[in-house]
């Protein structure tokens, strides 16, 4: 329990603050979740979208996050002052198929099924491939009219020449830069 400083001078002397830690230590488990029996799509998601955001900031874009998870995307990107906004949906996926990783660029609804982005939802759709052998991740980064009318996206990492229609979206963070 930490105790207040009244006097301003760093020293313990005033009653203990309720709900307040001082310090904490904490160490991850190095082994990805997503690669155990109990893979959960749910936890891979939020685990990309934090990896996002720490891609994104370290790249000098700002973000903003909505509130809940009502809407469409999951960030607003911008890259300065007066940039404009932009809304970034992220998927991700780990699971290699067919020598490449898919990636559906659809969100579920009730009663209607899965139904593809539309401009009118998202700006960007940011794919993260969790690779295979601990090899590093892989961002695409598509406009969402590159991804009009289009039900399954699949990437191929390892073999760049082997559908070069979305190599070209490969860590390309410029989609996210002011037009």
């Amino acid at each position: 329990m930490a105790v207040r400083d009244l006097g301003g001078d760093g020293g313990e002397d005033g009653e203990a603050v309720p709900g307040y830690v001082p310090w904490m230590m904490a160490m991850a488990d190095p082994t990805p979740f997503w690669r155990e029996q109990d893979w959960n799509p749910k936890r891979m998601g939020e685990v990309s979208q934090a990896a996002f955001l720490l891609k994104a900031q370290s790249l000098g874009f700002r973000l903003a996050v909505p509130w809940g998870d009502s809407e469409k995307f999951d960030f607003v990107v911008w890259s300065g002052r007066g940039g404009r906004l932009l809304r970034v949906q992220v998927k991700a996926t780990g699971r290699l198929n067919g020598g490449g990783y898919d990636v559906q660029p659809v969100y579920s609804t009730r009663g209607e099924g899965k139904k593809r982005y539309t401009a009118r939802e998202i700006d960007v759709l940011a794919a993260r491939v969790v690779r295979e052998g601990g090899l590093s991740d892989v961002w695409y980064l598509l406009p969402v009219g590159a991804i009009a009318g289009v039900k399954n996206l699949r990437f191929f990492p390892e073999l760049k020449g082997k559908n070069p229609r979305w190599e070209g979206y490969r860590e390309a963070w410029e989609w996210l830069e002011e037009k």
